[in-house]
């Protein structure tokens, strides 16, 4: 019973537009929902979404019931219901629509609910954007090293059908799962140096770096050797 009064309250007064909590969870609900549906949704569509519902939902809701509250009061009041008492009830109910619009919902919308909006439309897309980016840096920074390690292991081994091409790079995204355009990428790196950009040129000796401490935990003289060779190499281009 509290719970509801509480709700009647909230309603009654349009609190529930304005809460935080309330237009977060919305905004992950409406997101998540459009995602699923169309695989190109956006943010930015899912506020325009937001916006929608805070007058086509809210405001309409919170008006007509409002304006149909006060005709039960009234019309109890008046038995002599006719066309004339129903067009003067329509336009004191279009007047009564617009002093409470120009006077609540216009501006709790532009003081209240957008800037609210706009904060947690800019948090939703640094929670989105900034961990995915951190996590593939991660993933991308290990793959000069693995393909490095991966490419001396070959080459000691005897392999010598390695190059930079599609074949190679299946082979190596067979054993480690690791995207094919991005193995085909460092194993250009690694056998053409020459073409390097010095950052590229940097990520490739910070992959030899971290190769050889495998190595040298392994006890392989042979991979580090040619682990040497190509860090002189890539040095000296």
């Amino acid at each position: 019973m509290r719970m509801n009064m509480k709700r009647l309250i909230s309603f009654a007064t349009f609190d529930l537009p304005l809460n935080v909590g309330y237009n977060q969870l919305l905004l992950r609900i409406i997101n998540k929902e459009h995602i699923v549906a169309i695989p190109r949704w956006n943010v930015e569509a899912t506020r325009r979404k937001l916006i929608s519902h805070y007058w086509y939902t809210h405001v309409l809701y919170h008006f007509l019931s409002l304006f149909a509250i006060a005709l039960l009061i009234i019309l109890p009041f008046n038995p002599y219901f006719n066309l004339l008492y129903l067009s003067v009830l329509c336009m004191m109910g279009a007047i009564s629509f617009g002093i409470v619009y120009f006077c609540i919902y216009l501006p709790l919308f532009s003081s209240a609910f957008l800037p609210q909006l706009e904060t947690l439309i800019a948090n939703h897309k640094r929670t989105q954007v900034e961990t995915p980016q951190t996590k593939s840096a991660k993933t991308q920074s290990k793959i000069p090293a693995l393909t490095v390690t991966l490419y001396a292991l070959f080459k000691t081994a005897g392999v010598e059908r390695i190059a930079s091409d599609a074949l190679s790079a299946q082979m190596i995204n067979r054993l480690t799962g690791v995207d094919t355009d991005s193995i085909k990428e460092n194993l250009r790196r690694i056998i053409h140096p020459k073409t390097l950009t010095p950052k590229e040129r940097a990520e490739i000796i910070k992959g030899i770096a971290i190769a050889k401490v495998y190595f040298e935990k392994l006890d392989h003289p042979p991979a580090i050797k040619l682990l040497d060779g190509l860090e002189t190499k890539l040095k000296g281009v």
